[in-house]
């Protein structure tokens, strides 16, 4: 890969026992602050509130194992230092991108249009989704009843509406509330398929339900249900040439739940900030499809 780098800020990070948030995913110098983070919050790594030398303890304590790590699973490109070239290739490519989904969905654009200003995905970003929309409601007609994307004071289904916009890139969020349905991924596909059919050409562009607090679960609603979610549609990704954008681990308390601190209500929701994952991890894939 072209000016392929190792996550070397994570792993001074680890040298120097201090692994915060920023330094392991990658977000340096994106705008954000990060003053009002709990220190010992992490992202990718060890378990929030774990002591520095027993994170070091964790992974082998060598330098060997810390590289093989944090390359192979959250840092193969330090996004918060792109070149040049880099920045002008992400934002020819990321124009004409849409997000679909729930309330999760919608809150990244108000990340995009308040915190993300400036940045090569945020600044191409529109957004049909809607709070309260599912899988299942997506599937619905538009008899009027039915809740789906508003253009210019009018409902119309995904798959017309993102060729209303003229959409190149499509990116999904859904799943919390199919997350009891054992059709959840059968279904999720076959939306998905029927918005490629209707638009021929354009990218899609899966990004893996996150976690609920450990608190906020139910048989049939759990992080269990989200973890067999996110695999089903893993492979269905693979399966249809889409493209699979994972933060499940990634916006982890290291122990499979959403931490407690980063949710603005204690359930699903995130504060602003961390969409920065999603960024990040966008960018990681575009420029991957770009060859960079």
């Amino acid at each position: 890969m072209k000016k392929s780098r190792l996550f070397i800020a994570g792993i001074s990070a680890v040298l120097s026992l201090s692994m915060t948030v920023p330094v392991w995913a990658g977000v340096a110098g994106q705008g954000i602050d990060f003053s009002s983070t709990e220190s010992s919050m992490m992202g990718p790594g060890p378990a929030a509130g774990a002591t520095p030398g027993a994170a070091v303890n964790e992974i082998a304590g060598t330098v060997a194992n810390v590289i093989s790590s944090v390359s192979e699973k959250w840092a193969q490109r330090d996004v918060a230092y792109l070149t040049d070239e880099e920045k002008a290739a992400l934002r020819d490519y990321f124009q004409g991108s849409v997000i679909i989904g729930d309330s999760i969905a919608e809150n990244f654009q108000r990340y995009n249009i308040s915190g993300g200003i400036g940045d090569e995905v945020s600044d191409n970003f529109t957004s049909l989704a809607v709070a309260g929309y599912s899988i299942s409601k997506a599937l619905l007609p538009n008899d009027g009843k039915n809740i789906h994307p508003m253009i210019q004071g009018h409902r119309y289904r995904l798959p017309e509406a993102i060729g209303m916009i003229g959409a190149k890139h499509v990116y999904s969020f859904f799943g919390y509330k199919d997350l009891a349905d054992p059709n959840a991924a059968d279904n999720y596909e076959t939306l998905l398929r029927e918005i490629q059919a209707a638009n021929p050409g354009v990218d899609i562009n899966v990004i893996s339900t996150t976690y609920m607090t450990a608190a906020y679960q139910k048989t049939g609603y759990n992080n269990d249900s989200v973890r067999m979610l996110n695999a089903a549609m893993k492979q269905k990704c693979a399966e249809n040439g889409w493209t699979f954008i994972d933060v499940q681990e990634i916006m982890s308390d290291g122990n499979g739940n959403l931490p407690d601190s980063w949710s603005i209500d204690q359930q699903i929701h995130y504060n602003y900030q961390y969409y920065i994952y999603w960024i990040n991890e966008m960018k990681r894939a575009a420029l991957t499809k770009l060859g960079l």
